[in-house]
């Protein structure tokens, strides 16, 4: 199936000319073939819970959220959230949570899942909530583990427990896949997700240039693989490649963008992942680029120190990711991260329902205007289709101004 076969996608501006990106999501969307022909057990995870404790213990990760809320924008399948909500759900939680529960509770879910196992900390309480639903509605085995909060003065204990955490979730996903979890083994997965994170640092670098070679929509997309690595690190690693190839062809011979404005105004997106999609194509309509999203970047912040001993490389990585951190600090992360892709304005995204960044959206706001000196706009949106009218005139009258 080729991505325009999507109904969710018939009215979307894609650039037609832009084969890795349609690879890569292919590859990322076309995942149950693989996992049979792999024949090990498939962990459901969290979009920002660490993938190579999975892939270590030679099992195969599974970003449920993402994937069903995917599939359900790419084929229209709107009555998930409902489905969710008689089966007994708050409809007060966000709707990439009610999708991905109506899935699971009705049957409908992509993939079947073996066990669930998610970190717990500065992650989506809502999510592994959602996750003891699920488990307990199919009676399967289910694992959290812990990640305590970032204060460098707790620095010694912290990190002697979330070893110990991680050594009781090795030996957790032993009972159920067979495999024991070697230094050797986790050594191997680091350096598989560290081939990634360098991709996507690598790519955020052409979002940087003068003239990025790739359109948001695109970007969007792509950056939502890192949640289980395509449950194939090395072969999404290799399509990551021929995407960083085509872009460095398209830098060397100036090539444009469809539909974006010869001297746009540089946007960053940051917040909630958002399931309107037409709001990547609204940006360029009305006179702006996407340059950069926060969304996945606790996933590729920095890499693992592939010299260290790899469980504690591991668990200082895991302790310092930005979703992690004190809001204080994770705002002026953001703003480090900010920086790098020279915006002209931010827009910060929030989904209904969601409680990630509510709390610290006017702290946010604050120190972009204050820090960076750049125009702010917010945004809410809900369900695809649902908030788009809305969506695009907010976007229209934003860029307007600045322009």
């Amino acid at each position: 199936m080729y991505l325009k076969s999507y109904a969710g996608l018939t009215n979307l501006r894609f650039d037609s000319d832009f084969k890795a990106f349609e690879n890569i999501m292919l590859f990322y969307l076309n995942a149950t073939r693989r996992l049979k022909a792999a024949g090990k057990k498939v962990v459901a995870k969290t979009p920002l819970s660490p993938v190579e404790v999975i892939y270590a213990g030679a099992a195969l990760a599974y970003d449920m959220a993402t994937h069903e809320n995917l599939q359900s924008m790419l084929n229209e399948r709107t009555n998930l959230q409902h489905q969710a909500v008689e089966a007994g759900m708050s409809p007060e939680l966000s709707p990439w949570n009610l999708v991905m529960l109506g899935a699971a509770l009705n049957g409908h879910n992509a993939l079947s899942v073996d066990m669930y196992s998610s970190a717990c900390g500065g992650f989506d309480d809502q999510l592994t909530k959602a996750f003891q639903v699920m488990a307990q509605a199919g009676g399967l085995p289910l694992r959290f583990w812990e990640v305590p909060g970032y204060d460098p003065q707790s620095q010694t204990w912290a990190l002697a427990y979330l070893e110990k955490e991680l050594v009781q979730l090795f030996e957790w996903m032993k009972l159920y896949t067979g495999h024991k979890t070697t230094e050797a083994n986790l050594h191997t997965a680091i350096h598989l997700g560290n081939l990634l994170r360098s991709d996507m640092i690598e790519l955020n670098t052409y979002l940087a240039l003068p003239k990025p070679p790739i359109a948001g929509l695109e970007y969007y997309l792509i950056q939502m693989s890192l949640g289980d690595y395509a449950q194939d690190p090395e072969g999404l690693h290799r399509l990551f490649l021929e995407l960083l190839h085509e872009l460095r062809l398209r830098t060397e011979q100036g090539q444009s963008i469809p539909g974006v404005s010869a001297s746009p105004v540089r946007v960053y997106l940051m917040g909630d992942e958002t399931q309107e999609l037409s709001l990547f194509n609204a940006i360029e309509n009305y006179g702006g680029l996407l340059v950069g999203c926060d969304f996945r970047l606790p996933l590729y912040y920095d890499l693992i120190d592939e010299k260290a001993k790899p469980l504690s490389a591991l668990a200082r990585w895991i302790w310092h990711m930005p979703n992690n951190l004190p809001t204080l600090l994770r705002v002026n992360t953001e703003l480090d991260s900010i920086r790098k892709q020279k915006p002209d304005a931010v827009i910060i995204s929030s989904v209904v329902g969601s409680r990630r960044l509510p709390g610290a959206e006017r702290l946010v706001r604050d120190s972009i205007r204050q820090e960076l000196g750049l125009p702010v706009l917010s945004i809410e949106t809900s369900l695809p289709h649902e908030n788009a009218e809305k969506v695009d005139y907010q976007i229209r009258a934003f860029l307007e101004t600045i322009r």
